[in-house]
């Protein structure tokens, strides 16, 4: 199988969605591979691979990383409505492969969330993870 970079092309993805990310859109400050060190106002999503989900086909060229996202931002509707955005955008490429990075997305299946975790006093997070098929 030939394993991807997988969170850097989702990451790569998120933030040039401009639909998604920027100014006065729901995950304003984009995706990050780690907590940024001081975040500002806005949403934004830390990226993590979290397993791999099996194989969609025989072939051994596809790789299908799982990726969780927290999506973080200073009140809870704001945190859902950028987690809610960012499951849009995960349903849109089925049946629609995308560019990521070097990559090609062929589908994004098995989307969990969003889902709240209460874990803090100052943010709030929501989880969202996917299983990406990438070659």
């Amino acid at each position: 199988m030939a394993y991807v970079v997988a969170v850097t092309m989702v990451r790569e993805w998120i933030n040039g969605l401009d639909t998604l990310v920027g100014p006065g859109r729901p995950l304003s400050r984009g995706a990050f591979r780690q907590m940024p060190r001081s975040p500002a106002d806005g949403a934004y999503a830390v990226l993590s691979r979290i397993g791999r989900a099996s194989d969609l086909v025989a072939e051994d060229t596809i790789d299908s990383p799982r990726i969780s996202a927290s999506i973080y931002a200073g009140t809870d509707e704001a945190a859902e409505l950028a987690a809610v955005a960012y499951c849009n955008a995960l349903d849109a490429l089925r049946g629609a492969p995308s560019a990521m990075g070097d990559a090609r997305c062929l589908v994004v299946e098995d989307i969990v969330g969003p889902l709240y975790v209460e874990d803090s006093d100052q943010e709030h997070r929501y989880l969202v993870d996917a299983s990406f098929f990438l070659i």
